[in-house]
């Protein structure tokens, strides 16, 4: 039952779509609606957007036509995400019944259920990743609520949380034995070590917390990056985490929110970053869209991968 229903899915697809190159493995859908695009420019855009689960594809919609990404490292796609890549022609790799997708304008080949090579043209692939880690413990809650009360509590509680996750995509980026460009999106569920320092937002509030220091915390997820040699796109365009905190978690209000950077854009140090922009419904984001539903800001960089058309 479970292959006729697939079959009949792609059949569908190929009859009225007049799409091409699919393929179905484990339960994973790869459809090419981009039409084998190549990159015609030294330009391209990327964008992680965790869509929330639920939200409707017209606001969905909405995101991608307003900035037309080149690639998005889609979490929460779901049942939406391959209806979003026939909408707008992009390639596609997901499963509905995952959160994990990539959308692309150009060809995917998957790796692994993490890592893809994204196709710019015939010589040059990106080495991409895209992660949605564990939620919940969510540490600057517990730190709110006074479950934890030291900045090693902390640390020592993410890495019980998410630890084994981002060592697992540590140790896939540290196997890349090519010189391509690599670029990381997702939905870390864990703020940077970048951003809680001496006298931002978060560190100052919970300062109580911790013997009346402020609550800088080291946390170990971007730690983990940082060491593979990626550079945190948005932190390295904007360096002063007190003027640009950049916060995607969360457009939403509540008395005691805590409003954080937990989705990131990392990119190997050859890429150039063009330009940076956090996207919302509001007038904290630097793209502003109206029927936005996702309770996540999203982040769009542009990169200039001029170096490696020139080798």
């Amino acid at each position: 039952m479970r292959l006729f229903k697939y079959s009949f899915l792609i059949c569908m697809f190929f009859l009225s779509c007049e799409r091409y190159d699919y393929t179905i493995s484990t339960g994973k859908l790869q459809l090419d609606f981009c039409r084998n695009g190549e990159l015609d420019d030294a330009r391209f855009s990327v964008l992680s957007f965790n869509r929330l689960n639920g939200s409707s594809i017209n606001s969905v919609s909405e995101v991608i036509e307003s900035i037309a990404p080149d690639i998005i490292g889609l979490q929460e796609s779901y049942d939406i995400g391959i209806h979003i890549a026939e909408r707008f022609n992009y390639c596609f790799y997901g499963d509905k019944s995952n959160s994990l997708a990539i959308l692309s304008k150009f060809p995917i080949e998957s790796i692994n259920d993490m890592q893809f090579k994204i196709m710019l043209n015939a010589e040059i692939y990106i080495n991409f990743f895209n992660i949605h880690f564990t939620a919940y413990p969510y540490q600057p809650y517990d730190i709110r609520d006074t479950l934890i009360t030291t900045a090693l509590q902390a640390i020592h509680q993410a890495e019980q949380t998410r630890g084994s996750e981002v060592t697992e995509l540590v140790n896939l980026i540290s196997l890349i034995d090519n010189d391509m460009p690599i670029i990381v999106t997702g939905d870390f569920n864990e703020p940077s070590h970048l951003d809680w320092i001496l006298g931002a937002e978060n560190p100052m509030q919970f300062q109580f917390n911790n013997s009346m220091n402020q609550f800088i915390v080291d946390w170990p997820a971007s730690n983990k990056m940082s060491s593979t040699g990626l550079i945190d796109t948005y932190r390295s365009y904007y360096p002063n985490a007190l003027e640009y905190p950049g916060y995607t978690w969360t457009p939403f209000y509540s008395v005691d929110e805590i409003h954080d950077r937990i989705d990131f854009i990392y990119h190997s140090e050859h890429l150039v970053v063009d330009s940076v922009f956090v996207i919302g419904p509001d007038n904290t984001s630097d793209i502003q869209i109206d029927n936005y539903e996702s309770d996540h800001r999203a982040v769009l960089a542009i990169f200039d991968i001029s170096s490696y058309l020139n080798d």
